[in-house]
């Protein structure tokens, strides 16, 4: 299911992927900070393109979303082998566009 046959409640939706993506540019992956032994990279696997749903980030591991409204509502990085690179101002206010996270 590609962006085109989202309901169109759901359009504003690409906002809020974009700006995980973006987000997800502040981290490198690195399986040696977790001593957990199912750990992986959750953010890996995100991108706008690709097959089955992977355009929509609702779909995508860690991501919440409200199934009304189709927002961004929670974010499970744990165990996710992420080690931070750097969090830019631009970066983290990107994430205000997320409306329905809260900390």
């Amino acid at each position: 299911m590609g962006i085109e046959s989202w309901p169109s409640k759901f359009i504003y939706v690409l906002d809020e992927c974009s700006a995980l993506l973006q987000f997800k540019e502040s981290f490198a992956i690195s399986k040696s900070v977790s001593a957990y032994p199912l750990a992986y990279p959750k953010v890996a696997f995100w991108t706008l393109e690709g097959y089955q749903n992977r355009s929509n980030c609702c779909s995508w591991d860690g991501v919440e979303c409200d199934e009304d409204s189709g927002h961004v509502v929670g974010l499970d990085l744990s165990s996710s082998c992420l080690t931070v690179l750097s969090i830019p101002a631009t970066v983290s206010s990107a994430l205000f566009i997320c409306r329905g996270l809260t900390s």
